[in-house]
């Protein structure tokens, strides 16, 4: 189980001149590179699980999950989309970023993948439960219930 504590940053008054871009660049936790070596979709796939494998070690069962459901999709050259299932594990995804792309860019070689997740937007089932709500959903399947309904002044205990 992972511990709730974590670091904060807080700001010191020598950044106080310093813009918000600068303080960014001397955080950037990419690793730079000019490489453009072409790839097949099946060595991303595979950098991809041995990514997995090693949050499987790491006992990341959380990140396991999202590299394991759902492998990338490609928009476009060398740009990829995962898609998740909340914003939870958007949140972890975003945080894992770095180390991924860090390692999909070295390991094939190409410092232009990019990786995005998206939350994949699941239309919700509204599920009739009081009487009300069950008779308005079977008057819609059959509109000859309302007219029952009516005729013999018909009404919800």
């Amino acid at each position: 189980m992972q511990s709730a504590t974590g670091s904060v940053k807080i700001p010191s008054l020598k950044d106080v001149g310093k813009t918000k871009e600068a303080m960014l660049e001397e955080e950037d936790p990419y690793i730079k590179g000019d490489a453009k070596n072409d790839y097949t979709p099946d060595q991303l796939l595979k950098c991809w699980s041995d990514y997995a494998a090693r949050m499987k070690a790491d006992g990341k069962k959380n990140l396991l999950t999202i590299f394991t459901i759902n492998p990338p999709k490609l928009l476009g050259a060398n740009s990829y989309e995962v898609l998740v299932e909340n914003k939870v594990q958007e949140n972890l995804f975003r945080d894992e970023r770095p180390s991924l792309l860090n390692y999909l860019r070295t390991t094939l070689k190409n410092f232009d993948i990019e990786i995005n997740a998206r939350i994949d937007e699941v239309a919700v089932v509204k599920r009739p439960y009081t009487a009300s709500e069950k008779f308005q959903h079977m008057a819609a399947k059959n509109p000859a219930l309302a007219e029952l309904k009516a005729k013999f002044n018909l009404d919800f205990d």
